[in-house]
């Protein structure tokens, strides 16, 4: 194999590959910060975006492969070796973004799954995630079993000896980016209608809309990857074709990530600009009497330290549930904190406000039904 010149569309292709890779991983970092240390918890679909991601690296690494076996470059200044090791780069980085697309769009409908409190609610995004993944590992598997012998779909010396293909692998992967790109568009809008039944603060219900209605941007990005693929599919150009694909589908891939994460990220947003936080901004306290966290019933009495600057720190203790935090307004644990409950239960909320001003304290409480 002689040396390869990258060219501009291997250059472009390589900048926009590992800048949206990049920013996909460092908003995935902050928003797994947020959730272990200031405000909320890791949850399910905290560790299916991360595997998401982690595919998506790997599609990264593989095209960046392709790229220097001649991905970017016409076929015409390559020869048959660059071809092979190219296309079977790009075989197994479709295999890898097929599970990854996958994965992002069920990691934004488990996190609608933790707000929404219907039935039907979930069983919809449910359909979604099974049929999203259904496709997803149906063109993963497809890439290497469409054809006999194996070797052939990236090889064309084997193919001119014989090839058996059983399937349609084009089809299948129209289908699959046809259908992700219709989630994308879904998923941007379902939020508009189910959340405002939620018990949540308007500005969180607010925040979390318009942040996955940035899913819509995701759903363009798909639909023109979808409309180029039959032009892809028809061209002996393969290698400098598909290049703008492979962008668009990285792009879809960061922009689903990012609209995920936003509300996510609201809590380290808040402890940025000086807002409320669950870990406390600026100040620190020591807390002695009594525990805020335990079982049973009734009122308790306790006593907090200031430690550090004036401040103001709210709990809402559960009284019968036995669950006590300090929550912030935008932490996960305070917008999934009444959606966890069943339909038509009953809570009992005390709200203790503690506000120290120098070296005096004022303690309020407040209970509600």
């Amino acid at each position: 194999m002689g040396n390869i010149h990258i060219g501009y569309k291997g250059q472009q292709l390589l900048a926009v590959m590992w800048v949206e890779t990049s920013l996909a991983g460092g908003i995935i970092g902050l928003r797994w910060y947020t959730r272990s240390f200031v405000g909320g918890r890791v949850g399910p679909d905290d560790f299916i975006l991360m595997a998401s991601w982690v595919l998506m690296l790997a599609f990264a690494c593989l095209i960046s492969a392709a790229v220097h076996y001649g991905m970017g470059t016409h076929v015409s200044q390559l020869d048959i070796d660059q071809v092979t090791h190219g296309v079977l780069m790009i075989l197994i980085g479709q295999s890898a973004v097929a599970l990854a697309m996958g994965l992002s769009k069920t990691a934004v409908a488990i996190f609608l799954m933790r707000i929404v409190t219907k039935t039907w609610h979930k069983i919809v995004l449910w359909f979604w995630i099974v049929t999203i993944m259904f496709l997803s590992l149906l063109v993963a598997i497809a890439v290497f079993a469409q054809c006999t012998p194996t070797k052939s779909i990236w090889d064309p010396r084997v193919k001119a000896a014989g090839q058996v293909c059983h399937m349609n692998l084009a089809l299948a992967a129209e289908v699959l980016c046809s259908w992700s790109a219709a989630m994308d568009f879904f998923l941007a809008v379902y939020p508009w209608f189910v959340l405002w039944s939620v018990n949540i603060k308007r500005k969180e219900r607010i925040t979390i809309c318009i942040s996955l209605s940035l899913g819509v941007f995701a759903g363009i990005c798909g639909v023109v990857r979808t409309t180029g693929l039959d032009a892809i599919n028809k061209t002996t150009d393969y290698l400098f074709a598909v290049s703008d694909s492979v962008m668009w589908t990285m792009s879809e891939l960061t922009l689903t990530i990012i609209c995920v994460s936003v509300p996510a990220l609201r809590p380290l947003y808040n402890r940025v600009t000086g807002g409320s936080s669950s870990g406390g901004h600026g100040a620190y306290y020591q807390q002695n009497d009594t525990k805020l966290t335990g079982t049973g019933t009734g009122t308790g009495n306790f006593q907090m330290n200031p430690i550090g600057k004036d401040t103001t720190k709210q709990y809402d203790v559960e009284i019968g549930t036995g669950h006590t935090k300090g929550l912030d307004s935008g932490s996960d644990d305070f917008i999934l904190h009444n959606t966890d409950k069943p339909e038509g239960g009953i809570q009992r909320h005390t709200e203790i406000t503690t506000t120290y001003d120098d070296d005096l304290s004022a303690v309020s409480t407040k209970q509600h039904v």
